[in-house]
């Protein structure tokens, strides 16, 4: 590894050249298969001709979010001291208005309905303690940690202050009565239960403040003096899914018919990994409660698109992109996935099947533009016909999914852009508002966090 500011030797290949054994182990390799454009077109045939309403089914409103974080250490001293800000943005989009950005008469965008659209984001911050960080005076950071996250996703973040909030999504999430198999502190089991109106128990055991929040288990990656920052990935990712069930439940629970008309766009992948991966299974269940509610209302039901832009499968089908013709889709199926994109001897019966709410498509659009979209499971769960193998095949079956193909793709021929590569308007206007540069926003972050302890010191 090079030295900070090293640049490398413009001859450093000749060693390799000149070096006779590199030139011996080459004889002895060969292609497994030979590479070729034959394969490539093969692959490529496999795909359908994408669907498309005429006219277009568009929602009446969509909902774009997209987070960041910023957990980088605050000072070169050990031992290093971290604070984490994270900050998820969702933004509006009113197809009408939106219809309405140009000039009928000189085809031009009017700028000030454009920064109209920019201030209906809505930026939701969190700021968590990291390494080093005593908060509220807890002796260690995962402890510091819990009780911080209790205290973020306890407030009341809405506009009218409902008295809702993020913990009392997760409650009514897992049917308005929250159980935790054990006590994240004595680990004596089971641990208490919370509902609706109770989000702080004791531990019987050790008597230790337990919050509902504790569910996400978020906390059993921290540690008192080490990079928290994956926690940080994890607690940023958990988040946006929670507000985008707290969309859901506030909507359906007050004028469900509304849902019929919006869609929702995530900036990355339909699951939740890590530590709070059970969340996936409650909103499957979720989504697929409020459409099968919204059938019976014969009603359209919810569009929910995770989009990607980076991971695997984008780059499989940068690949193929020169070989597939415009206006193509795919289902990635696991054989395909396995064999194509991820590998591996022993695959799992159902992939992501921990983790995952939501089903892979690539789509070329009539523009040549490249986009991997999920939507979420037609199932309340993923024990359909016994779970496993089965539920595999089953989520790959088009006809279940109904017109929500045709619905994702045309509202992804309706979006996309020219500004950045396989982008969408709504959710470029969401990564703008949640993103926090390196330069200067990080920067000015840090001097925050410096200011802050140091005056509390006094200093």
């Amino acid at each position: 590894m090079p030295y900070v500011r090293e640049t490398a030797g413009k001859g450093g290949h000749a060693d390799f050249i000149r070096n006779p054994d590199v030139q011996d182990f080459l004889a002895n390799c060969d292609y497994l298969r030979e590479p070729s454009d034959d394969e490539a077109k093969e692959l490529a045939s496999r795909f359908m001709r994408a669907p498309m309403g005429k006219p277009p089914q568009l929602p009446r409103y969509v909902v774009a979010s997209d987070a960041s974080k910023s957990d980088a250490p605050i000072n070169d001293k050990l031992p290093s001291t971290q604070v984490g800000f994270l900050k998820v943005s969702h933004v509006l989009v009113d197809m009408l208005r939106y219809a309405d950005l140009i000039d009928p008469i000189n085809r031009f965008v009017d700028p000030f309905k454009v920064a109209e659209m920019h201030r209906s984001a809505s930026p939701v911050t969190f700021t968590m303690p990291g390494s080093n960080i005593r908060y509220r005076g807890i002796n260690n950071v995962r402890d510091g940690f819990r009780r911080a996250l209790f205290d973020q996703l306890s407030l009341d973040r809405s506009e009218s202050q409902t008295g809702q909030s993020l913990a009392h999504i997760l409650v009514a999430l897992n049917g308005n009565n929250l159980s935790l198999p054990a006590c994240p502190c004595c680990g004596s089991r089971p641990g208490p239960t919370f509902d609706r109106v109770m989000l702080l128990r004791h531990c019987e055991a050790c008597d230790a403040k337990v919050y509902v929040t504790d569910f996400l288990r978020l906390h059993e990656g921290i540690s008192d003096f080490g990079d928290n920052s994956s926690a940080m990935t994890r607690m940023m990712n958990a988040v946006e899914h929670v507000m985008l069930a707290g969309f859901i439940l506030h909507v359906f629970d007050t004028q469900p018919q509304a849902l019929s008309d919006i869609a929702f766009i995530l900036d990355g992948p339909l699951a939740i990994f890590g530590e709070p991966a059970k969340l996936s299974q409650r909103l499957q269940a979720l989504i697929f409660r409020v459409n099968e509610r919204l059938t019976q209302l014969g009603l359209k039901p919810m569009l929910v698109l995770g989009l990607q832009k980076t991971g695997g499968v984008m780059n499989h089908a940068l690949l193929l992109e020169r070989f597939l013709p415009d206006g193509v889709l795919r289902i990635i199926d696991d054989d395909y996935r396995n064999q194509y994109i991820t590998g591996g001897d022993s695959p799992t019966e159902n992939f992501g099947n921990e983790t995952y709410y939501g089903q892979d498509f690539l789509f070329k659009t009539e523009r040549g533009r490249i986009f991997n979209f999920a939507i979420p499971y037609p199932f309340q769960d993923k024990t359909f016909g016994g779970g496993g193998k089965a539920f595999a095949v089953a989520k790959v079956e088009l006809a279940r999914y109904g017109a929500l193909v045709e619905r994702a793709c045309d509202l992804i021929r309706h979006f996309e852009m020219d500004l950045y590569d396989n982008a969408l308007v709504p959710v470029a206007l969401a990564h703008r508002h949640a993103s926090i540069s390196l330069v200067p926003g990080g920067k000015v972050l840090d001097l925050l966090v410096r200011s802050g302890l140091a005056s509390q010191k006094g200093l």
